[in-house]
């Protein structure tokens, strides 16, 4: 009866448990997944190491926010319910376990190519990595975009390009950079 009152006053954050499934792809499968969604809210590292790349992998990308996301080579696909509502986002991890990039649902994202964005992918065990600590989400590049994708003499190139999201989208990215305490959402 009073389980209400056991939380009051805790940050509404902590009283989430998000729950995650790890899937093993490329970072062309990503692309081509990416570039569907329409508005969404990403998150990158300020200062990015570019990725290793070994071999190959027919991906290019438009811009050096996105440079990180073609080390990508594991996504953490999570939900929580919090005070502000539901919340679903994915993390790209890249080889060594370092999260490179953050996508958040938005009322204005395709729902069904959200659902759809990994219906090829692998499930894998969670890979051996330290999800993003508050530090790197703090310092991280918040932006509310569309990824574009297109082909270009065989390769998958991934750019972005500004989302045209309603009032609410823009509300629900407010309130994500808020509960991550983001300095700015550009």
């Amino acid at each position: 009866m009073f389980g209400w009152l056991a939380s009051f006053g805790v940050h509404s954050r902590a009283r989430s448990t998000a729950t995650t499934r790890w899937l093993a792809l490329s970072p062309r499968t990503l692309f081509e997944g990416l570039g569907q969604l329409g508005g969404v809210l990403y998150l990158a590292p300020r200062h990015a190491a570019l990725p290793y790349v070994a071999e190959p992998l027919g991906c290019l990308v438009e811009s050096a926010e996105l440079a990180a996301l073609l080390g990508t080579r594991h996504v953490g696909v999570s939900g929580a319910v919090t005070a502000e509502g539901p919340r679903e986002w994915i993390d790209c991890v890249n080889g060594e376990g370092n999260t490179v990039g953050r996508v958040y649902l938005l009322p204005d994202t395709d729902y069904l190519a959200w659902d759809g964005l990994f219906a090829g992918a692998l499930p894998a065990l969670p890979p051996a990595c330290r999800m993003p600590d508050r530090d790197w989400v703090r310092g991280s590049r918040a932006r509310v975009l569309c990824f574009t994708r297109r082909r270009m003499a065989g390769f998958t190139v991934l750019g972005t390009r500004d989302a045209p999201i309603s009032s609410l989208g823009h509300g629900v990215a407010r309130a994500i950079a808020v509960s991550e305490s983001l300095a700015t959402l550009g």
